[in-house]
């Protein structure tokens, strides 16, 4: 894999498919199973029970959890979505951009979390197997080219494993992906939560030829786009995800 393309440098607000350090959990069994790809991210194990409850009830909580490189897989328009309201609620209320920016800022309360899954080096993937999770074949997985400044090796973002993060438990950022990059990383993302598989090959062979006699997008699923082909068939697509208007905002 090359890097070429992927990265750019660490910089301005919170986006999606930027990578971070940043503490990571997950509940598990009493049993505290970890699966083999998992060895370096569940790195400490808790029993949490609540001792008003806990003799009675049985109801006690098994979590692993472990500090390590991650990605951010929510988007970035969740990141931003109350700061964003609060600066149009501040800017109606008669502050200046500059000062309902401030403001905003300030406020400690606002879009305080994100989603992201950790890292996973291709060298803990069993060694058969590494050559598809690497080209991107293995649906779940995200793959990742050594950065520039080799802070980390060829690795996989592992989309099975998605946690919730404060944003203020964040210890550094590394690399921001470029837009290209992050295209193929929503692809991935909506790949493994919606579509799984795709058939394409086929289906696009099967229209060489033909000329698109009219579009047609259904107004209950505006991801779908149809085109009529002029024999009668019609060719589904998917629309791709668009990069989201700067929100304002310049920290992460």
């Amino acid at each position: 894999m090359s890097s070429t393309g992927i990265y750019r440098p660490s910089e301005g607000p919170l986006n999606q498919g930027d990578i971070l350090v940043a503490p990571v959990a997950r509940t598990a069994a009493a049993d505290f199973w970890v699966p083999d790809r998992w060895d370096r991210i569940d790195q400490n194990e808790h029993i949490v029970s609540h001792p008003d409850t806990a003799a009675e009830s049985g109801e006690t909580h098994f979590v692993l959890s472990g500090l390590t490189l991650v990605m951010v897989t929510s988007h970035d328009c969740h990141h931003d979505k109350e700061w964003n309201a609060e600066r149009a609620r501040l800017i109606r209320s008669g502050h200046s951009a500059a000062q309902a920016e401030e403001l905003a800022e300030s406020d400690p309360t606002l879009d305080r979390t994100f989603q992201a899954s950790p890292l996973v080096p291709l060298s803990d993937i069993e060694p058969d197997r590494r050559g598809n999770y690497e080209a991107g074949r293995v649906v779940g997985y995200f793959p990742l080219p050594e950065p520039p400044d080799r802070s980390f090796p060829p690795s996989v973002v592992d989309l099975t494993y998605r946690c919730t993060i404060d944003r203020r438990a964040i210890t550094a950022r590394r690399w921001c992906l470029a837009p290209q990059a992050r295209d193929q990383l929503r692809f991935a993302i909506a790949r493994f939560d919606s579509f799984r598989s795709f058939q394409l090959a086929e289906t696009i062979e099967e229209a060489i030829g033909k000329s698109i006699a009219d579009v047609s997008i259904d107004s209950t699923r505006p991801l779908a786009v149809n085109l009529i082909l002029d024999d009668g068939s019609v060719l589904h697509l998917v629309q791709p995800p668009i990069e989201p208007e700067p929100s304002g905002r310049s920290r992460m």
